[in-house]
C-alpha cells in the first residue's frame, strides 16, 4: 500500500503561528492578534499603546523600546485601548500627565476609565497647569463656542450659555485663570445660579484660588493685562 503524501504547510500567521496549506486561507484568517494589528491606525489604540509604553517606562529598568507587536500581545492590551477611547471621549486635556497622576497614586489599571479618578486629577491638574496654557484653552474654546452661538468671543462669558460654560469649566476647557482675572469672568461668576455654582464650586474653589494668585503675583498681572488686551 502506498503511503499517503503528507501536506506540507507553507504560510504560517506571524501573528499566531498557525499554518495553513494555502496562501488564500491565511489571508483570510483572522486571528485575536491579527485583528489588534489591524486596528493599530486607531486612535484610541494609538493613545492607549503610548500609555503603555509610559507605564512600562515607570515599572521597568529595561531601556529597550517597546513595539506595537510586544503590546498587542500584552495582558494589558484590552485596558489600555479602552483607556485611550476613554480619553477620546472626554478630551483628556493633558494625557501624559494623567498616566504620570494615576502611576503616582498606584491607581489600578481597570479604574484608569474612571470620571472620579479624572476628574480627580482634573481638579490638580487645574491648579498646577502653566498659567497661560490654561488661558490659550480657554480663549480658544470661547472663540469656538462664541462662533457658534454668534456672539463676539470677548463677550462670550457674558452672553454664552451658562449651563455650556458651566459643563465647560467642569471638564477644564474653561479654566480658573480667565474666570477670576478678567473683568467678563468676574461677571459671570457673580451671576450664576445657587445651583451652577454648587456645579462648579470643586473645580474654582475660591480660597485655593485665592492663596494661589497671591503667591504668583507676577503671573497674575501677565495674565491680566493680556485678558484687558483682548478685552475679556
Amino acid at each position: 500500500m502506498k503511503k499517503k503524501k503528507e501536506t506540507s504547510s507553507e504560510f504560517g500567521c506571524e501573528f499566531c503561528k498557525r499554518s495553513f496549506v494555502k496562501e488564500s486561507t491565511l489571508l483570510k484568517h483572522i486571528c485575536e492578534y491579527k485583528h489588534r494589528w489591524i486596528e493599530r491606525d486607531r486612535r484610541g489604540n494609538q493613545l492607549g499603546f503610548h500609555s503603555w509604553i509610559q507605564f512600562y517606562t515607570k515599572h521597568s529598568t529595561s531601556r529597550k523600546e517597546r513595539t506595537y507587536e510586544e503590546f498587542i500581545k500584552s495582558a494589558y492590551y484590552t485596558a489600555f485601548v479602552k483607556f485611550g477611547n476613554y480619553c477620546l471621549e472626554i478630551n483628556n486635556i493633558n494625557i501624559s500627565r494623567y498616566v504620570d497622576y494615576l502611576l503616582k497614586e498606584k491607581i489600578r489599571i481597570d479604574t484608569w476609565s474612571s470620571d472620579s479618578n479624572y476628574n480627580a486629577f482634573l481638579i490638580d491638574y487645574l491648579k498646577t497647569e502653566d498659567a497661560l496654557d490654561a488661558v490659550k484653552r480657554s480663549v480658544e474654546y470661547c472663540l469656538e463656542q462664541a462662533n457658534d452661538e454668534k456672539i463676539q468671543p470677548h463677550d462670550y462669558l457674558r452672553y454664552g450659555s451658562r449651563n455650556r460654560i458651566c459643563y465647560a469649566i467642569t471638564t477644564g476647557k474653561i479654566s480658573p485663570w480667565i474666570l477670576y482675572q478678567s473683568t467678563s469672568g468676574v461677571k459671570l461668576l457673580d451671576e450664576l445660579a445657587e445651583d451652577q455654582v454648587k456645579m462648579i464650586y470643586d473645580y474654582i474653589n475660591p480660597v485655593q484660588w485665592a492663596i494661589k494668585f497671591n503667591k504668583e503675583t507676577e503671573k497674575v498681572t501677565e495674565v491680566k493685562n493680556l485678558l484687558s488686551e483682548l478685552k475679556w
